[in-house]
C-alpha cells in the first residue's frame, strides 16, 4: 500500500482533528502538563503539518481547552475503569490515544467509532511507531456524517 502525500494525510484526518491532537502534543511538551500524550506527536509528524502551520491567534484558546478537556475525560475514564467499567466507546474518536495511552484494568476493550479513513490512519500510524494499545481495542468505522 502506498503511503498518501502529507496534504493528503492531512485531508484524510481532518483539520479539526489534527488540532486537537497538535493541541494534545503541545500539552504534553509543556513544563508540567495536565497529561502526556506521546502520540499526539507522532500524528501531527505523520500528517505532514508542522506547526508551523497552525494559526497562531487561535493555538492558546484550542490548547487551553482541549487539555482541560482531555485531563477532565482521561480522570474520569481511570476512575471508571477503578470501579469497574470494562467497556469504553468513544464517539468521533479522531486521533485520540487513549486505548494507548492510559492504564486500563486487562479486561477493559475501547471501542472508537469514526470515518475508516481516520481509524485506518491512526493504528497505521500507531503500528508503524510501535505501539500497541494498553487495553483491547476495537476499531468501528462508520459515516458520521450520515
Amino acid at each position: 500500500m502506498n503511503r498518501p502525500e502529507a496534504d493528503d494525510r492531512a485531508a484524510i484526518v481532518g483539520g479539526t482533528t489534527l488540532g486537537v491532537a497538535r493541541a494534545r502534543a503541545w500539552e504534553s511538551a509543556t513544563e508540567r502538563p495536565l497529561f502526556t500524550d506521546p502520540y499526539a506527536r507522532i500524528f501531527v509528524d505523520a500528517a505532514g503539518q508542522p506547526d508551523s502551520d497552525a494559526d497562531p491567534a487561535q493555538c492558546s484558546t484550542i490548547a487551553n481547552f482541549t487539555a482541560a478537556r482531555t485531563k477532565w475525560f482521561d480522570d474520569f475514564f481511570l476512575a471508571s475503569s477503578a470501579a469497574g467499567l470494562s467497556q469504553v466507546v468513544i464517539l468521533a474518536a479522531g486521533l485520540d490515544a487513549r486505548a494507548w495511552r492510559l492504564p486500563w484494568l486487562c479486561d477493559t476493550v475501547i471501542y472508537e467509532l469514526d470515518q475508516p479513513k481516520v481509524l485506518a490512519f491512526k493504528t497505521a500510524t500507531l503500528s508503524t511507531s510501535g505501539a500497541r494499545p494498553a487495553a483491547g481495542y476495537v476499531p468501528v468505522a462508520v459515516d458520521l456524517g450520515g
